[in-house]
């Protein structure tokens, strides 16, 4: 009986290669992101008196899209990210208030404020091996992603888990891509 369960397994084993990504993928990928701002106030009644406020939150990045694959290791991309800090307006959301000698009564960190969704059209390229696990990097990023094809139907994966490399023993960011 183990024989056949091992015979029947073996037999629907696959093996992948860059043919198995072709055409437009749907995406979202999400990473989580340390948001920090400063500013130096000066006292206005004596300006030999400066304090440096920080402050610091944690968050999350997103990116979606489209990401065509040609089957043959180039994809193309259409990414919209949110959740990018715009550190200078997140700077001048805070305040000092000062007695008038000087001292610092109180202090306002202020919050984060985000930059405008922006989008950007880039291309890249994609490798993937028999096992069904790859990476792809867009041209010009340091960057790269990991993937993993999750569900394959007549050869093509519909399913795709994506991955940042990891730091520290850990990935930072995640997403999925789906065949449209």
């Amino acid at each position: 009986m183990i024989a056949v369960l091992l015979l029947s397994a073996t037999s629907f084993a696959q093996t992948y290669s860059n043919a198995n990504l072709n055409g437009t993928y749907s995406f979202q990928f999400g990473s989580p992101e340390t948001y920090s701002w400063s500013k130096t106030f000066t006292c206005p009644t004596n300006s030999s008196v400066t304090y440096t406020a920080s402050a610091a939150l944690t968050g999350q990045n997103v990116g979606f899209g489209t990401a065509t694959f040609d089957g043959n290791g180039n994809v193309s991309l259409s990414i919209t990210s949110i959740g990018n800090e715009n550190q200078t307006a997140s700077a001048n959301t805070m305040s000092v208030t000062w007695n008038s000698s000087c001292q610092i009564v109180s202090v306002n960190d202020g919050h984060v404020v985000y930059l405008a969704a922006s989008t950007k059209t880039q291309t890249g390229i994609y490798s993937i091996k028999s096992n069904g696990t790859g990476t792809m990097s867009e041209t010009g990023s340091s960057q790269s992603q990991t993937l993993l094809l999750a569900a394959t139907t007549g050869g093509l994966s519909t399913t795709v888990l994506v991955t940042n490399p990891q730091v520290n023993g850990k990935n930072i960011g995640t997403g999925i891509a789906v065949h449209q």
